[in-house]
């Protein structure tokens, strides 16, 4: 998502925002997010030595998508970001599909992973003012969209808020979540173990939300903590599409491969919207070949699922949907061989 999905990377003492998939505005602002505000990074998530992904459907989380759905929130990429279709009715709508900088409200649950309903939305209210936030752990959410949005824009928060407390998003049945975890820990983790540790995604939690669209989310916080990473992704596009979930976080964890080839690519840079939608393919086809390494036996499930969501009832192929692109794949060829070596 956005700035040619580029990984953004904030080098202080405190915190990198490395691998947050930011628009080109919201990008730039989120790497000035000031130190008193990275303080507050411990607080993200709680501790996890020793765990792996962790898959969630957190109320909250549900909710702030369920809102930025009834907007129709956009962003840069080559998929949706609501699951809805059509344009939205709210005058809300309008208001922040104005400015790119409103981008950075599609990582504000990932930005507060351990909030409630009442809190998450309390903190948004709190970022449309001066005051300190009411809650310690909210202090990076609430300094984050301080920094990337004017005053002006601030003034949408708490209508956008008021959206999030009453929204009514699909609720998750916890026996999904215990399958995709339960074929994420015995299929897919053991295969991947390899990449991910090169990748510093040995484990965190993957957030699950009805109303996110195939274009998904992927926040890392802290980078000497393998374990602070999440990714937010959707439900499963259609009947028979099971897996969705999984094969969507399989292609957000090509996200940083991907963001590396591209900055070594000049002409990235110089078109930073067509590069938005080239590496959002070109995340597609990472993962494609990931899998054809590591887990074959879930390749052409995943193929499917990119098909479905690129072009639902057509008939074109994924070659032809997902070709590799040619600035890119000689370096990602080199990188997967080198991260990933086929067993």
């Amino acid at each position: 998502m956005g700035a040619g999905n580029h990984i953004c990377v904030l080098t202080n003492t405190v915190i990198q925002f490395r691998r947050s998939r930011l628009g080109p505005l919201a990008l730039s602002v989120a790497l000035s997010v000031a130190l008193s505000v990275a303080l507050s990074v411990a607080l993200l998530v709680p501790a996890m030595a020793g765990a792996q992904w962790r898959f969630t459907a957190p109320e909250a989380a549900g909710a702030w998508y369920a809102a930025l759905d009834s907007v129709r929130l956009d962003g840069a990429g080559a998929f949706p970001f609501h699951r809805s279709a059509g344009p939205s009715t709210r005058a809300l709508a309008r208001t922040l599909a104005a400015s790119p900088r409103f981008e950075i409200l599609h990582f504000v649950p990932l930005y507060y992973p351990s909030a409630t309903r009442e809190s998450l939305t309390g903190a948004v209210r709190d970022a449309a003012t001066t005051a300190e936030p009411r809650q310690p752990r909210a202090q990076f959410l609430v300094g984050a969209l301080r920094r990337a949005l004017s005053a002006g824009d601030r003034a949408a928060l708490p209508a956008l808020a008021e959206l999030a407390g009453s929204a009514n998003p699909v609720l998750i049945p916890v026996a999904r979540l215990d399958r995709w975890q339960q074929q994420w820990d015995t299929r897919f983790a053991p295969a991947l173990a390899r990449y991910l540790a090169g990748e510093r995604l040995d484990g965190g939690v993957v957030i699950v939300a009805d109303a996110l669209g195939p274009e998904g989310r992927l926040f890392a916080g802290v980078p000497a903590d393998r374990h602070d990473n999440l990714i937010a992704v959707g439900t499963p596009l259609a009947a028979g599409d099971d897996d969705g979930p999984l094969f969507a976080v399989v292609r957000e964890a090509c996200f940083p491969l991907v963001s590396r080839a591209a900055d070594a690519t000049p002409a990235f840079a110089r078109e930073p919207a067509a590069a938005a939608r080239r590496t959002s393919l070109a995340a597609v086809r990472c993962g494609a070949d990931l899998l054809d390494k590591l887990l074959p036996a879930e390749a052409g499930a995943y193929r499917a699922h990119w098909r479905l969501a690129a072009d639902a009832g057509g008939t074109r192929t994924f070659d032809t949907l997902f070709p590799p692109d040619p600035a890119l794949a000689p370096r990602l060829r080199t990188l997967l061989d080198k991260l990933a070596p086929a067993p």
